[in-house]
């Protein structure tokens, strides 16, 4: 299964490439390769990431045709919004200012996320899943996550790698990573894959750039995700290849995440994400939602944050108590929480991909769907190998640990298409 399908580049203009899906027209960058009209390519993220011959990308889209409508069928059935005259008015009016495409301020945000009636949070879901098929139709990009290494240098105060854990740790060699990442693309059928770690100096700037450099050969997409790092590393990472990156700023509240991080600086890490965006990055950032100490007007708060950071993608997940840290008796947030963060995400910029992540998944089983019902369309899995995998332990229990990578690919892939979703990423 490919996690992306090819399209036939009807014109070039000024770096940019349109491509067609089967009549759909979206534009990607085309820095990578060299590409003329009538060519095959491939996309992820809005970036084109190779070129496909023209043979075998006509048998793909032949075998993808038939299902590609289909599913687009589906999903505009499961999107509709149904009657729902129990919500109260002040919801409505709300929600009527989103189905009108007019701004919310932060007063209507606060009003959503601030209601616990039922009939209320179901007409938002509703809303925020058909927003999502309207200004998205009914792509989800599927990416893989490597985490290559749990050593790390930050003491922060929620995550069960902190440098002060006594999990037992691993780095994995730069061609342990390599090979991970050719049997993800060329056997599992990634086209995107996220190298993760904590923040580990050992992989210096000379060791990051190589793995970049023979992990972009095997034609993916790649984001880094390497915590905080000279502007200069990132140059050189972009310049390597990579053209993503996952950085979260955790939480809008500065001195809650100086609380929660000590020793390092809000303003710090939002100057460094303003720099990748600056450098040409496909940007993923976000926060912890349900933070000890966390107010409503502190949550929609860092949804506007994330907006003005220009996110390509919003990365949020619920903060999940960990043992052997000093927030281990802490409670976790309501998973309605979470799910209203994803809706109001949706509402307040309607053109972003919204990741639903692993830790939801870990709060409730069946916080997927919901999530992709609530506004989301992008999903990771973890791609990293077994012997690894429990190591990186940044929260207890995670999701699909237990399972093969083959096993959760399936899984996610039946998940979706029972909700009318395609596995692919089809650009900007």
């Amino acid at each position: 299964m490919c996690y992306a399908i090819p399209g036939r580049v009807a014109e070039v203009k000024d770096g940019v490439a349109v491509v067609d899906y089967f009549g759909e027209k979206r534009n990607v960058l085309c820095d990578f390769a060299d590409v003329r009209k009538g060519e095959y390519v491939y996309a992820q993220g809005g970036v084109l990431i190779s070129k496909i011959p023209e043979k075998e990308a006509v048998e793909i889209l032949e075998a993808w045709k038939e299902k590609f409508f289909e599913l687009k069928e589906l999903d505009r059935t499961t999107s509709k919004i149904h009657e729902n005259a129990d919500a109260s008015g002040n919801i409505l009016q709300i929600l009527q200012k989103v189905n009108r495409n007019q701004e919310l301020g932060k007063k209507d945000a606060l009003e959503l996320l601030g209601t616990d009636d039922g009939e209320d949070i179901k007409l938002i879901m509703e809303t925020a899943n058909n927003v999502r098929q309207k200004d998205h139709d009914n792509a989800c990009c599927v990416h893989g996550i490597l985490e290559f290494s749990n050593y790390c240098t930050q003491d922060c105060m929620y995550c069960g790698i902190r440098k002060g854990s006594s999990v037992k740790r691993y780095r994995m060699t730069p061609e342990e990573i390599i090979d991970a990442a050719r049997h993800a693309s060329k056997e599992l059928g990634f086209k995107a894959l996220v190298l993760q770690s904590g923040e580990d100096p050992w992989y210096d700037d000379e060791k990051l750039e190589r793995i970049v450099r023979e992990v972009r050969r095997l034609d993916v997409l790649i984001f880094v995700s390497i915590g905080m790092r000279p502007k200069e590393t990132y140059k050189r990472l972009y310049d390597a290849g990579a053209r993503a990156a996952l950085l979260r700023f955790e939480t809008s509240n500065k001195d809650l995440f100086e609380k929660l991080r000590p020793g390092t600086k809000l303003e710090d890490r939002v100057q460094l994400i303003r720099d990748l965006n600056d450098m040409g990055y496909v940007v993923a950032t976000g926060f912890l939602t349900g933070l000890p100490g966390e107010t409503n007007e502190d949550l929609v708060n860092n949804i506007l944050l994330t907006k003005e950071l220009g996110a390509d993608m919003y990365s949020f997940g619920p903060f999940i108590p960990t043992d052997g840290t000093p927030l281990q008796s802490e409670s976790k947030p309501d998973v309605d929480r979470v799910l209203k963060a994803t809706a109001l995400a949706r509402f307040m910029d309607r053109k972003s991909k919204i990741l639903v992540t692993t830790a939801l998944e870990t709060v409730d089983k069946g916080a997927k769907k919901k999530g992709l019902m609530s506004g989301g369309n992008s999903l990771m899995i973890n791609i990293t190998p077994s012997k690894y995998r429990d190591l990186y332990r940044i929260y207890p229990g995670k999701a699909g640990n237990d399972k093969k990578t083959e096993e959760n690919i399936n899984d996610t892939i039946e998940l979706l298409y029972s909700l009318g979703r395609a596995p692919t990423d089809l650009g900007l």
